[in-house]
């Protein structure tokens, strides 16, 4: 039987190892969309505070998510065992065995939260997000939406793909990207646009030139900082394993800011189109520069350049025209050249090692 016929294909690297095809790919995907949407609509009710208890509607999209998610990965442990005869450990599909650990992480997650609110109420702000119980969420949740991504990493025959192969790999990985970016939502540069000089009068309205507007100073460039790391980590790994078709980088931009601005009401909308444009400008130079050939690493940390250049010279050029900028020229120039040495740095610890002859 090929496979094309069935369900599951035999992996050829992996002895009687089960390779779940692209279509199955698909459908984890979609109940990953399931899941990842509950988390950013559960996100959307605390910031707006209309969550109350544990049993609401916001969690009833997540938990049914999840449910779906489980089941459909039981499901293809089932099958994998069936046509294995492994054990039930082993018969796991390439990429889906730490998902499969996720979901018991997940599901004693979901039991420990619904404890947690009883005992200790309903978490708000930046407790919500730094709850054990929530983060126990995060991390079976990110071990279910990344079994795709891992599945087609494991795959050798996945060198340079068109994009309906590629996309549940690409997709896996920008949700998984999206959860950790809803956990670390208290550090969005673009929900707070420290550098505004409307936010930095504010500051100074409200508490002087003292510790806290110069506080508000490197807090604001740790958050480009780590925006600038959730932004670029995915960009690294697919340049590392695959030749990327037209429009990855554009896409990733896009959604992850997209998924942000839900949680706000699309109140800060301009973000997306900032996003947009500076994946558009990686995209072009990545083609450009042939940055898909394996020997051009230098032409990878050119685009790796860029696109961080790129992410914050819009944002500053945008608050210019919109708002005006608060940070000295010094500051917001510096903040941007440290992001891109980060990412480069980045760029370094992801890139392909040569080999090593005796």
């Amino acid at each position: 039987m090929n496979a094309s016929a069935s369900p599951l294909a035999v992996s050829s690297s992996l002895p009687r190892a089960v390779r779940v095809t692209t279509g199955k790919d698909y459908m984890t995907i979609f109940f990953g969309l399931w899941l990842i949407g509950g988390i950013f609509v559960d996100g959307y009710a605390h910031n707006h505070g209309v969550v109350e208890t544990f049993f609401t509607p916001w969690h009833a999209i997540l938990y049914s998510g999840f449910m779906a998610s489980a089941l459909w990965m039981a499901w293809l442990l089932y099958r994998a065992k069936r046509a294995t005869g492994l054990s039930w450990v082993k018969a796991a599909p390439v990429g889906y065995g730490l998902g499969l650990i996720g979901v018991g992480i997940f599901l004693l997650g979901g039991l420990f939260d619904m404890y947690w609110h009883v005992v200790f109420g309903i978490e708000k702000n930046i407790a919500a997000l730094l709850s054990p119980s929530h983060l126990m969420l995060l991390t079976g949740g990110i071990l279910i939406l990344s079994s795709p991504y891992r599945a087609c990493w494991h795959n050798e025959r996945m060198v340079k793909p068109g994009w309906g192969e590629f996309a549940p790999a690409f997709l896996s990985l920008v949700i998984t990207t999206g959860g950790v970016s809803f956990f670390l939502m208290y550090a969005w540069m673009f929900r707070y646009n420290l550098p505004a000089a409307s936010t930095v009068q504010w500051y100074m309205y409200n508490f002087g030139s003292g510790v806290i507007a110069e506080d508000n100073e490197a807090r604001g460039l740790s958050y480009i900082l780590v925006d600038t790391i959730v932004y670029m980590v995915p960009v690294f790994l697919f340049m590392k394993r695959w030749a990327l078709p037209f429009g990855v980088m554009t896409a990733h931009f896009t959604i992850i800011s997209v998924l942000m601005n839900v949680l706000d009401g699309f109140a800060n909308y301009q973000s997306i189109i900032i996003a947009f444009a500076a994946g558009l400008l990686g995209d072009i130079c990545y083609r450009a520069l042939k940055a898909d050939q394996p020997a051009r690493e230098w032409a990878r940390r050119v685009v790796a350049a860029v696109l961080t250049v790129a992410l914050w010279g819009f944002y500053f050029a945008w608050m210019h025209v919109t708002d005006e900028i608060g940070w000295a020229a010094e500051l917001w120039a510096g903040a941007i050249v440290e992001a891109t040495l980060v990412s480069l740095g980045v760029q370094l610890l992801a890139a392909q090692r040569p080999s090593v002859k005796g």
